[in-house]
């Protein structure tokens, strides 16, 4: 069981890590895109469009590794002062429940999504019109590890809660 854990760890750190430096390629290309624009008046068709995808990409393939870190987003008012136990009680009953029933839609509607792309060849409709299959796909990928490190985290918690004495 620590085996696998331990492995979808890795991939979550690694995930993060890969995923990452898509932001520095996304700050090259907006530097190229606003250099075109601004001074030589030739801006490209697909200078937006990709912005926005390597941002995306890079937003919903972070969750594994921000959550394997504990960076999420909480407020730590109370938080922060309670034992280790509580703690994981408090993300047993609440934040790996909303994380389980949010991702596990988002993994499910997203998959459909990404799959309906893929039969259909849908594209984006804009002027430079790619496919829309490969960002749908990365939503489905990065939502089903998330959910994955999730469940790491939910045993983490349990396994906290039994051993941990207040």
């Amino acid at each position: 069981m620590e085996k696998i854990l331990k492995g979808i760890e890795l991939i979550s750190e690694w995930q993060g890590k890969i995923f990452s430096m898509l932001l520095i390629v996304a700050t090259l290309q907006i530097c190229y895109e606003l250099t075109r624009r601004y001074y030589f008046n030739s801006p490209t068709d697909w200078g937006l469009e990709l912005t926005i995808m390597f941002c995306g990409t890079t937003y919903v393939m972070s969750g594994a590794f921000a959550y394997l870190h504990d960076t999420h987003i909480r407020v730590d008012i109370f938080y922060l002062n309670w034992t280790k136990r509580t703690k994981a009680w408090v993300d047993l009953f609440f934040t790996d429940m909303v994380l389980f029933a949010f991702c596990g839609v988002l993994v499910w509607q997203s998959g459909l999504w990404a799959y309906d792309a893929m039969v259909s060849g849908t594209t984006t409709g804009s002027i430079w019109d790619p496919p829309e299959w490969p960002m749908r796909t990365m939503l489905f990928v990065g939502s089903l590890t998330l959910l994955l490190q999730g469940v790491v985290k939910f045993v983490r918690d349990i396994q906290v809660v039994v051993s941990e004495r207040n």
